[in-house]
């Protein structure tokens, strides 16, 4: 990512959470950590954050990849289902 890139996303992010603080500091030490991610999986992460959550995300949180697909939690895994031991 950018540095461009890297204020784009606070800017989302002051705009969403009111109390999260940017200084030039903080732009420096975010770009260095995600200076090898894409700008577009921390930008869809960025998104998704707002919509779920009341508070501010860390580095982790938009660095994450999906790692499952996203029909995954429409099943539910039931080791047992389709055996009758009975």
């Amino acid at each position: 990512m950018t540095r461009d890139e890297v204020k784009t996303i606070f800017k989302i992010l002051v705009y969403a959470y009111p109390q999260f603080e940017v200084s030039s500091e903080k732009v420096d030490i975010w770009h260095d950590l995600l200076a090898d991610e894409s700008f577009e999986t921390v930008l869809a992460n960025t998104k998704k954050h707002v919509k779920q959550k009341p508070f501010p995300p860390t580095i982790a949180d938009l660095c994450r990849k999906e790692e499952r697909p996203p029909y995954y939690d429409e099943y539910v895994y039931d080791p047992n289902a389709g055996e009758d031991w009975t």
